[in-house]
């Protein structure tokens, strides 16, 4: 508010600040306006698919952190104390990495997912609500992003040149890999054995 010479208050002058980007965040088509977009050497053509494309990966993580935290609260029978702590150890994990994707959206000026609805519709992975996850199922689900993840890391090496999200996705890929890794060794039936120790059981 300013004052004109005989002290009547004047309105301000307002610029107003026009959203460059409008992104629809979490399924109930919900229009959330951006003001300041980010000059980080990525045009918003660029930006754009990236911010879609890392939260498909967020919905993804997400679905499948609510799985493993499924499969962590009614873990039962045998290996039931291996296996509460493995799926807790897990679904931290997942937590971990659904924080750092959802802080890359917003680094490129995007609106990260935050809602169930959401999740579901930008999930490639099926929730299976009607069951308790298994191991078997878990390590599935860890493959198939292990997949999804491939080939976007080549989308944002050949098409989008994005160097940071690029690192992102390869750390994340790389934290399903040994996810998966621990998963199938602890389903494993027989022990790999090397020749060193092939070698000592036949001299004993």
């Amino acid at each position: 508010m300013g004052l004109k010479k005989d002290n009547v208050r004047t309105k301000a002058l307002q610029i107003p600040i026009q959203p460059s980007i409008t992104l629809e965040n979490d399924g109930h088509k919900n229009a959330l306006h951006v003001l300041i977009q980010p000059n980080i050497g990525l045009d918003s053509d660029v930006r754009n698919p990236v911010v879609e494309l890392l939260n498909n990966n967020l919905a993804n993580e997400a679905v499948l952190s609510q799985k493993t935290r499924s499969a962590h609260w009614n873990a039962s029978g045998k290996g039931f104390f291996e296996l509460h702590i493995l799926f807790e150890t897990q679904y931290k994990q997942l937590n971990e990495i659904t924080d750092k994707i959802a802080e890359r959206t917003r680094m490129l000026g995007g609106i990260a997912l935050a809602s169930f609805a959401g999740f579901l519709a930008h999930s490639r992975l099926e929730e299976q609500s009607a069951f308790i996850p298994d191991i078997l199922h878990l390590l599935a689900d860890h493959e198939t992003l292990i997949r999804f993840l491939r080939e976007d890391i080549r989308k944002c090496t050949d098409e989008f040149e994005d160097e940071g999200s690029i690192e992102l996705l390869v750390s994340v890929m790389s934290l399903h890999e040994k996810m998966a890794w621990i998963l199938r060794a602890y389903i494993e039936q027989e022990p790999v054995q090397g020749e060193t120790q092939k070698r000592i059981l036949r001299d004993e």
